[in-house]
């Protein structure tokens, strides 16, 4: 009877603490919409709303082009769906949406950038504890999904740590320019060099620092060489240079050309009194105008702006023709300064309700407002179900052969089964 009488309140107990839970797991989900997906890179790491990948590997430099598949579950305003990696010793990096509004029963695809920091020091304990965290939210309700994450650094990489010049220099006089570069690859980078220059005025200087070690070598070898060097460059400018901004730019590359870096940085001048002629103009390019995507599924346009003018300008990247689905432009505004390139993502995700077949769209890149180049573009929508299908027929097909294989195996069984049958009646005549 005592046995009895503690086994009761021990199992009541359990009970209230497994409702307890029950009841806090389901007010932990949001009843106002759900991440019915996610994909990064075109690889799809969530799928309804359950991370599917056991971790996701990216690189160093890396883009990571995240698109979010949101089910509406009630109408809600206000939403904004965020993406952010935690754990990184430089700190979180995270983009957010902007905030829109959720209808029931509709589906929503949302597009976001995250970069991955080159110069990211990437220890193997701290790499092993990243999360991509996805979480859509309101202000009465959140949803999150957690995808583990890790960093690689790429085999071959040159950063430009930091590039000192003076603010100013006179012209006839010579600008000073400290470099400090690092390898952040894996492999060692022999006969390194680095390099300043003004293409606008036509000069350059460049030195050899010899041969880069990786971190771990650096670390745990005892040697003279190390990961890192520090270069003086001294550019002679002209004496007949007009006052105004030069673009400066910082290069270090490694004399098979395998690893580089580069990064840019504005000098002033003061020479000649007179204005210099202000130029404008912008170079635009695309990396392909057509593309290939399933309907619900996401593709990336990466089209690549120049400022060739003498001053910074300011760049937008604006979409039309899309009506077979959903985009978005990734940044909003670039402003870029002279002689210096930049990026914009262009998102295209086909509706559920997309036609087949190649549908035309554009993308206006204006500069300080004018338009400076429209590009003319293509997605060529196919059905989501064909890979689906290929799948279903390649099981129908191993199917087949494990049926078949199964059935030579009963025949050889059979019959060696009746061999030994006759031959024990021989032994018993």
């Amino acid at each position: 009877m005592q046995n009895k009488t503690l086994k009761m309140p021990l199992f009541l107990v359990m009970a209230l603490v497994l409702a307890a839970f029950t009841a806090v797991s389901t007010l932990a989900q949001s009843t106002e919409f759900n991440i019915d997906e996610v994909v990064v890179n075109e690889v799809k790491v969530v799928e309804d709303g359950a991370a599917i990948l056991d971790r996701l590997t990216v690189e160093t430099g890396e883009n990571l082009f995240i698109t979010v598949k949101l089910d509406g579950l009630n109408d809600t305003e206000d939403v904004s769906i965020e993406a952010e990696i935690r754990g990184l010793e430089s700190g979180t990096i995270d983009a957010e949406t902007s905030l829109f509004d959720v209808k029931q029963g509709r589906t929503y695809a949302k597009f976001l950038t995250l970069k991955i920091p080159a110069n990211a020091r990437l220890d193997q304990d701290l790499t092993d504890n990243l999360k991509l965290r996805i979480t859509a939210s309101s202000e009465d309700s959140d949803e999150k999904v957690d995808v583990l994450l890790t960093i690689d650094r790429v085999r071959h990489n040159l950063l430009v740590l930091d590039a000192q010049a003076p603010e100013s220099v006179n012209a006839g006089e010579t600008a000073v320019v400290e470099v400090a570069v690092r390898n952040r690859g894996t492999k060692i980078e022999e006969d390194v060099f680095v390099k300043a220059s003004i293409p606008e005025l036509g000069i350059s200087r460049q030195k050899f620092i010899g041969d880069l070690l990786p971190l771990e070598d650096f670390e745990n070898e005892d040697n003279e060489l190390s990961d890192k060097a520090v270069a003086l460059l001294r550019l002679e400018i002209p004496a007949g240079t007009v006052s105004g901004d030069y673009a400066l730019k910082i290069q270090v590359y490694s004399s098979d050309g395998v690893a580089k870096g580069e990064e840019t940085a504005i000098l002033s001048v003061k020479g000649k009194t007179a204005a210099p002629v202000q130029t404008s103009g912008s170079a635009v390019a695309i990396d392909s105008s057509a593309k290939t995507v399933a309907k619900e599924q996401g593709v990336v346009y990466k089209v690549t702006v120049t400022n060739l003018g003498s001053s910074a300008q300011t760049y937008t990247a604006e979409v039309s023709g899309v009506d077979f689905g959903t985009y978005s432009a990734n940044p909003g505004i670039l402003t870029l300064a002279a002689g210096q390139s930049g990026e914009f993502n262009i998102f295209v995700s086909p509706a559920a309700t997309s036609t087949l077949g190649a549908h035309a769209f554009s993308v206006a890149v204006k500069a300080d407002g004018t338009v400076a180049k429209t590009l003319s573009l293509s997605a060529d929508v196919t059905d989501s179900s064909a890979g689906n299908d290929r799948l279903r027929q390649n099981l129908i097909v191993i199917a087949v052969i494990l049926i078949a294989i199964l059935i030579i195996l009963a025949i050889i069984i059979a019959v060696v089964t009746g061999r030994r049958r006759e031959e024990s009646e021989e032994r018993l005549y």
